[in-house]
């Protein structure tokens, strides 16, 4: 019994043809354009301060950041590092505890 060869080849050509679709992705460099990293040592006298609208956008002016996120003891949070990012971490009370860059 003869093997259909257009059988054989449809799924090759397939194959050959996803392969030809998935090209390979280059790693994107870091956009180091535009200010510097953040420092949040500079905003440490924060501490001890309920966060406030105000108070993060001081924060983020004041540390260099681009941006800010606040986080209180149970929130969910990505883990990607972002160096010019400051995170307020602050306990149940929305008093800062703790302010980092990433």
């Amino acid at each position: 019994m003869a093997f259909p060869r257009a059988a054989l080849l449809s799924p090759l050509a397939l194959i050959a043809l996803l392969a030809a679709c998935s090209a390979s992705q280059e790693p994107q460099p870091r956009d180091t354009s535009g200010s510097a990293d953040c420092d949040a040592a500079k905003v440490d006298y924060l501490i001890g301060q309920n966060v406030s609208g105000y108070i993060e956008r001081k924060a983020m002016q004041e540390s260099g950041a681009s941006d800010v996120r606040t986080l209180r003891p149970d929130d969910a949070a990505t883990m990607d590092f972002n160096p010019k990012r400051l995170n307020i971490y602050t306990d149940p009370d929305k008093v800062i505890i703790k302010l980092a860059c990433g």
